[in-house]
C-alpha cells in the first residue's frame, strides 16, 4: 500500500499537495492514523516529487512570458520591415517554446520513472527518496505508536474514530454480572481478584495478538478526546495551545479514560488487522464499561475499502524504455499548452494560498494566546479513508472483512472469559452471554453502513470520485473546519 501511494504521489500533483498540507505543512490540527500507511515514506517521496513539479513551473513561467513577448516583438518587427530583428525574436520564441517543452517532458518522464521504481518489487521505499528534516519524520515516525486520538466536533455524530473508515456496525454487548466468586476443587468459593476496566484492556492488548492468530492484528489502547477539550487536559497533551496536540500521551492517562470518563475523554481498546496487500483495514473499538456488579463491551466495527481507480494508473504505465518514452512525449504533447501557460497560476496560487493560510493561522494564534479556549483541535478524517471507494470492495474483500471481524469477536470473548477466570470470578453468566452474541451478531454488509464523515480541507480534494456505500447507506459529507485553520 505504502509503494502504491508513494508511486502515485509522482503522478498525481492534487495527491501530492494534499499530502503535503495535511502532514507537513504548520496547523493547529490533529491528524488522524495512518492506518498501515508508512508517513515517513510516503512525505519523502511527496518531497520529491513537489520539488520537481517547483523547478519545472518556474522554468515554464519564464517562457510562458518569454515565447509570446518573442511572438509579439517579432510580429511589431515585421509590420515595421525590419526582417534581420523579426528573425531573432520569432528564433528566440521557438526555442524558448522547444525548451519548454523539455523541461515538461523531463519532469513527466523522470516522475514516471520514479513511480516504475516503486513497483511491487524493489529497493525499500524509503531509501528512493532524501530525508525531510529530522523534526518532521520524528513527528510522523510517533503515530506509530500513537496513544491519543483527537477527533473535532463535526465528525463525532457520526464517527469520531477519525481515519477508521466505514461504520459497519454498533453494538453494546449484554452485561454479564462479574460479582460472583468462582469455587475452587474442593468447592470452596474462592477470594475475587480486584480489577478495574484498565486491566481488562491491558489484558486484552497483550493476550489478543497471542489468541486470535492474526499475523498483522495491532492492539493498542487508545484514549479519544472531543477537539474542543484538548485544552483543558494539562502540558502532558497540549505542551503548546499555538501547536497541534501529541499523539503519545503519558499512559496514566490512558489508563484513566478507560476507568471513567472526563472532559470528553474515553479509552477503546483498537484492534486493527491490514488484509492482504493492505487492501483493506478493519478496526474494532472497544470499551469495557464495569459498573459492579455488570461488565458490558461497548463495540463499533469499521472497514476501509481499497483505494480508488485513480491509483491504479501505475499499473499502465509502460516498462519498457522506449514505450515509456512515447507515452510521456505524447502525455505532455496533449497538456503541453495547460502546462506551460498554467505554470505562472500555478505559481502565483500556492504563493497565495500560502501567504492567505498563514495570515489565518497567525490570528488564531493570537487569540489562543490570548486565552481563547474553545478551538477545536481535532481531526476531521484520514488519508487512508479519503482516497478509498466502497464500490472497489470486491466479494473477496467483504468475506475476508466478516471473516476478520467474527475472529475479533470471538477473540475478545475468550480473552475476556480467560480474565474473568484468572480473577476468580464465577463465568456460568459469562458463558450463557457468550454464546447470544456469537449467534447474534452479523458483519454482512447488508445493513445500515455509514461513511466516513467528511474531507478536510486538504484531503477533501484528494477523492475525486466519493465513495459509494450499498442502497440506503449515508453518503459521506463534505463540511471543513469553521474559521480560519491552518490544516484541517
Amino acid at each position: 500500500m505504502t509503494r502504491r501511494l508513494c508511486a502515485t504521489v509522482h503522478l498525481d500533483e492534487v495527491l501530492a499537495r494534499a499530502v503535503w498540507g495535511e502532514y507537513v505543512e504548520d496547523g493547529l490540527q490533529a491528524v488522524a492514523l495512518p492506518q498501515g500507511i508508512n508517513l515517513v515514506a510516503l512525505v519523502r517521496h511527496t518531497k520529491q516529487a513537489l520539488a520537481r513539479w517547483k523547478a519545472r513551473d518556474r522554468a515554464l513561467a519564464v517562457a510562458a512570458i518569454l515565447a509570446p513577448a518573442a511572438m509579439a516583438l517579432a510580429l511589431w518587427q515585421i509590420i515595421a520591415g525590419h526582417r534581420g530583428p523579426a528573425a531573432i525574436a520569432a528564433g528566440t520564441a521557438a526555442v524558448t517554446l522547444v525548451a519548454a517543452w523539455w523541461v515538461a517532458f523531463e519532469a513527466e518522464l523522470h516522475g514516471r520513472r520514479a513511480a516504475l521504481r516503486l513497483g511491487r518489487d524493489g529497493p525499500p521505499v524509503m531509501d528512493l527518496a532524501h530525508a525531510v528534516d529530522p523534526e518532521t519524520e520524528k513527528r510522523l515516525l510517533s503515530m506509530k505508536r500513537a496513544n491519543f486520538v483527537a477527533y473535532h466536533a463535526e465528525v463525532e455524530r457520526i464517527n469520531p474514530f477519525v481515519g477508521s473508515g466505514w461504520r459497519i456496525t454498533e453494538a453494546v454487548w449484554p452485561p454479564i454480572d462479574v460479582s460472583r466468586p468462582a469455587k475452587d476443587d474442593q468447592g470452596q468459593e474462592e477470594k475475587i481478584i480486584p480489577f478495574d476496566a484498565a486491566d481488562l484492556h491491558h489484558y486484552l492488548a497483550v493476550e489478543m495478538p497471542k489468541i486470535v492468530g492474526l499475523e498483522t492484528l495491532q492492539a493498542r489502547n487508545r484514549l479519544y478526546v472531543r477537539g474542543l477539550h484538548v485544552s483543558y487536559m494539562g502540558k502532558e497533551v497540549l505542551p503548546d495551545a499555538a501547536h497541534p496536540p501529541k499523539v503519545v500521551v503519558p499512559v496514566q492517562l490512558v489508563k484513566s479514560g478507560a476507568v471513567g470518563t472526563g472532559a470528553g475523554a474515553e479509552t477503546y481498546l483498537c484492534l486493527r488487522m491490514l488484509g492482504p496487500g493492505g487492501r483493506v483495514v478493519v478496526t474494532m473499538h472497544l470499551r469495557a464499561h464495569l459498573l459492579m456488579p455488570r461488565l458490558s463491551w461497548e463495540v463499533a466495527a469499521y472497514v476501509i475499502p481499497p483505494l480508488s481507480e485513480r491509483f491504479d494508473v501505475v499499473e499502465y504505465l509502460p516498462t519498457g524504455p522506449m514505450r515509456l518514452w512515447w507515452n510521456t512525449v505524447n502525455a505532455v504533447n496533449h497538456a503541453f499548452r495547460d502546462t506551460l501557460f498554467g505554470a505562472p497560476g500555478r505559481l502565483v496560487g500556492e504563493g497565495t494560498r500560502l501567504r492567505r493560510q498563514a495570515r489565518a493561522l497567525h490570528q488564531v494564534r493570537k487569540e489562543i494566546r490570548k486565552n481563547r479556549a474553545d478551538w477545536d483541535y481535532g481531526a476531521v478524517n484520514g488519508l487512508r479513508e479519503a482516497i478509498a471507494d466502497w464500490e472497489r470492495m470486491g466479494y473477496a474483500e467483504r468475506r475476508d472483512v466478516s471473516h476478520y471481524f467474527k475472529r475479533l469477536e470471538q477473540g475478545v470473548l475468550l480473552a475476556t472469559g480467560v480474565f474473568l477466570r484468572e480473577h476468580h470470578v464465577d463465568t456460568s453468566d459469562f458463558e450463557d452471554t457468550e454464546k447470544r452474541i456469537v449467534n447474534a451478531q452479523s458483519y454482512t454488509f447488508t445493513g445500515a453502513i455509514t461513511g466516513p464523515a467528511m474531507f478536510g480541507n486538504h484531503l477533501k480534494q484528494v477523492n475525486q470520485n466519493q465513495p459509494t456505500p450499498p442502497p440506503g447507506a449515508q453518503q459521506p459529507g463534505g463540511g471543513q473546519q469553521p474559521g480560519p485553520a491552518g490544516r484541517p
